[in-house]
């Protein structure tokens, strides 16, 4: 009985691309060289033998045999079209042993390997018995006498040695190769087990109001569901410490140091339990955050790292906070109808045809949408009454407490920051904003840096009354066309989409509003492949030289 060859995975594979032909071919390219390699050494030193039909006959079966092989399609012969290749081998060689040449019996290995390898113990006796029934009419035919007698039974005990224990460990092989089919298939099975826990676990944080995230060494967040990404300004794909949302002790209080953030601390393994921080987002919003974190691992702090639980408990704890949420909200709202109501006025105002009665009226309209669209914009990014006052600060400090922040995303990322804040940078205004646009363009110039590349954070004063900060980076640059609008909200320039990096494209819209409601202006230089130049100008705090500088509250040391 044969016994089932490997399934091949389609019957349409090309028999030289399949498996089961290469096995073929080399089994008959051995027989093939073998008999090729005694036809030429016949051929060099007895000639003659060539003489005997039945030699020659035999060499050039096998060596027709196998330029037949490696010409068949095999895979679309079974078992029982292949068996014929080893037969007629055997034949074959028999006649290339009645030419005179006894010794070439033991060819004979070769296709009793080849069955005993491939099919059953019966395919395999079958085999032998007629190697032993050619053998024995041969001695027939020439004579029996001792001496052939004992040859042919060293022959048949050889070969039967030979075949046995071919069969034998090739059906061990198969086993071990079932066997870790089974294994592979259970472990893929194990695999898919698991990633689907996975993605039932990932839902299941994703869904929780509360934000989760396990906080490994060196702030890496190796876990954080959507919650954590929103209340920390976290963007995807991002997983270290520093967040883009800045931390302080009370609202619009002292900065928390780098070293001391909620993130910082959990990867240290500290534990606390409903901790107050402030976070100042990139949206300007203040947030009170509740920050617990727990042991992972049956009370024991381990390599896991721990679990840190933040809460977004502001609408507790300034009841303001929520009135201004929802005026926010429902001017963001009003803000996409409005915009597809002004685009189709100016669709319309391109055309024409309109009758000059209408053109007035649709510029009407068209102001009314405008004024109201600014009306919008005013409300999302004008702070609360209490955040309108300005304060005397340094805006060098702010610089330097900003890079400090990104110290560990920079090494990260393997880029070098490069700062020069020689000089005291008085301005007047809002602190915790122009901190913002800092952050907002020191961590951008980071990102598109890419590793190897270098971020410059310079002071500088372009007038007596003007001072400046110019954040330049080596990365990815901006084309020429997109340059006029990257302060447009939500805007991001195709070398960015293509690079992959993550991004909203809000961070330069809000900063470019904030710089201007200070009373200063923005100034853009970039080259594709040859980085950026982003430079923020301020009115410079006018004042007289014996006056003391007096840090704001929330200005670092």
């Amino acid at each position: 009985m044969l016994k089932k060859p490997r399934a091949t995975s389609s019957p349409a594979l090309r028999y030289f691309g399949d498996s089961r032909s290469r096995s073929i071919w080399q089994w008959q390219l051995m027989i093939g060289i073998t008999v090729l390699a005694i036809g030429l050494g016949v051929a060099l030193l007895t000639p003659a033998r060539f003489g005997d039909w039945r030699f020659s006959v035999g060499v050039f079966a096998i060596l027709a045999l196998t330029i037949i092989a490696l010409a068949v399609p095999w895979h679309r012969f079974g078992n029982g079209g292949v068996f014929v290749l080893p037969l007629l081998d055997t034949l074959a060689i028999a006649l290339i042993a009645l030419g005179d040449t006894a010794a070439a019996t033991f060819l004979w290995v070769f296709p009793v390997a080849w069955v005993a390898s491939y099919y059953s113990v019966g395919i395999l006796v079958g085999l032998m018995s007629l190697i032993a029934i050619l053998r024995i009419t041969n001695l027939f035919l020439l004579g029996l006498t001792v001496e052939t007698t004992i040859n042919m039974v060293i022959l048949l005990i050889t070969l039967s040695f030979v075949g046995v224990s071919t069969s034998v460990g090739a059906e061990r092989n198969r086993s071990s190769r079932r066997l870790l089919r089974g294994q592979s298939d259970r472990l893929a099975h194990a695999l898919q087990r698991v990633n689907e826990q996975k993605a039932r676990t990932r839902r299941l944080l994703d869904s929780l109001d509360i934000g989760i995230a396990r906080v490994g060494a060196g702030g890496v967040l190796e876990v954080s569901n959507r919650a954590f990404h929103a209340i920390f300004d976290i963007e995807l794909g991002a997983h270290s410490h520093p967040t883009r949302a800045v931390e302080y002790r009370t609202r619009r209080g002292e900065p928390v140091p780098n070293n001391e953030t909620s993130i910082a601390r959990a990867s240290r393994g500290e534990l606390f339990a409903d901790e107050i921080v402030w976070l100042f987002g990139i949206d300007g919003q203040w947030r009170a955050i509740k920050t617990s974190t727990k042991q992972i691992d049956h009370g024991t702090v381990t390599d896991d790292g721990l679990l840190l639980i933040v809460e977004d408990v502001t609408a507790s704890i300034d009841p303001q906070a929520g009135q201004e949420a929802t005026r926010r909200s429902i001017s963001h709202e009003l803000r996409n109808p409005l915009t597809a109501i002004l685009g189709h006025i100016d669709l319309l105002l391109e055309r024409d045809d309109l009758l000059p009665s209408v053109r007035d009226q649709l510029d009407v309209v068209e102001h009314a949408g405008t004024r109201m669209q600014t009306l919008i914009d005013q409300a999302l990014a004008t702070p609360g009454k209490r955040e309108e006052a300005g304060v005397e600060f340094d805006l060098a400090d702010v610089a330097r407490a900003s890079v400090e922040a990104f110290s560990p995303a920079a090494d990260t990322a393997g880029v070098t920051v490069d700062v020069r804040l020689d000089e005291p940078l008085c301005v007047c205004g809002d602190a915790f904003r122009l901190r913002q646009v800092v952050d907002n363009l020191v961590g951008n110039a980071i990102k598109y840096a890419q590793r190897g590349g270098r971020v410059s954070v310079q002071g500088l004063r372009p007038t007596d009354h003007e001072v400046g900060l110019r954040i330049s980076d080596t990365g990815i640059g901006i084309a020429a066309e997109d340059l006029p609008r990257i302060f447009e909200r939500e805007f991001r320039t195709q070398a960015a989409r293509d690079s992959g990096i993550p991004g909203t494209g809000l961070g330069l819209h809000i900063s470019h509003n904030i710089v201007i409601a200070q009373g200063g202006r923005m100034e853009v230089v970039s080259e594709p492949g040859q980085g950026t130049e982003l430079t923020v100008i301020l009115p410079a705090l006018q004042r007289n030289p014996s006056e003391e500088h007096v840090p704001f509250e929330g200005e670092r040391a």
